[in-house]
């Protein structure tokens, strides 16, 4: 079995390799117009709730988006698919700065502040395995990208405080499926799902649901509701994520 050292690098080889793929294949093809492009921005009114293992235990925090908002946190989405007949890739980026704030137990320690930022790049390749008119499937696999650093800090109660700061960078391999259900002419229900990891406490999964309003040809707009879900052992320590709320966004066909 490869170390660590040599996973990584595997991995990371995977995922500059489908980069790349997923942009040549975008550029090579802009001019031929049997491929279509479809970016969209999303605003995503997320909290997040996070549970840190420390030697003190498993600090949990639940930080909702009223608290993210009033703070100023910031959370950013972004998609770009190319499709041509059946086949498609598509390229999802998330970027979190985002902090929390939750009592500790037992008043042994005072509160606990988590504050998590983290660049999430997550590729697809879906292949199209129906296209009847009431139902769109598609099936396919890609990888997810993390960027993440996760800063803790306790502050004094019984026994006094301490701060940790755990981070790192990894790719989990996924598989996903997406779900279309065209309900008339200007609007699409639509859902996503994916699931990966390599195992060992290495795992992410998300599900996102949403209604498309088709505006005209060129522009539509987009309501839903999105889950995602991170568990990592990082430096010795299990941290675990679980990022949702509701979705808003805009999108243009090209």
């Amino acid at each position: 079995m490869p170390g660590d050292e040599e996973w990584g690098m595997t991995m990371n080889g995977f995922v500059s390799g489908a980069t790349i793929a997923i942009l040549t294949a975008t550029t090579a093809s802009a001019q031929d117009s049997s491929w279509t492009f479809n970016a969209t921005v999303y605003g995503w009114l997320s909290g997040i709730d996070t549970a840190v293992e420390t030697m003190a235990g498993t600090i949990e925090t639940e930080t909702s988006f009223e608290d993210i908002l009033s703070k100023l946190d910031m959370v950013f989405m972004g998609t770009l698919e190319a499709r041509r007949d059946r086949f498609g890739l598509v390229g999802d980026l998330i970027y979190l700065d985002l902090a929390g704030e939750q009592d500790t137990p037992l008043a042994l320690f005072g509160d606990a502040n988590v504050k998590v930022t983290s660049t999430i790049l997550s590729g697809y390749a879906l292949y199209r395995v129906t296209s009847d008119p009431a139902t769109v499937v598609d099936l396919g696999a890609g990888f997810r990208s993390f960027d993440l650093d996760v800063e803790l800090a306790v502050g004094s109660g019984i026994l006094p405080g301490f701060s940790q700061s755990v981070g790192g960078n990894w790719v989990d391999p996924l598989i996903a499926a997406r779900v279309q259900f065209p309900v008339s002419d200007s609007w699409t229900l639509t859902g996503f799902a994916d699931w990966g990891g390599t195992g060992s406490g290495d795992e992410t999964w998300q599900v996102f649901g949403s209604a498309i309003y088709a505006i005209n040809e060129k522009w539509s707009t987009q309501f839903g509701y999105r889950y995602m879900d991170v568990s990592k052992e990082l430096e010795g320590r299990q941290v675990d994520l679980g990022i949702s709320g509701p979705v808003i966004a805009v999108a243009l066909k090209f």
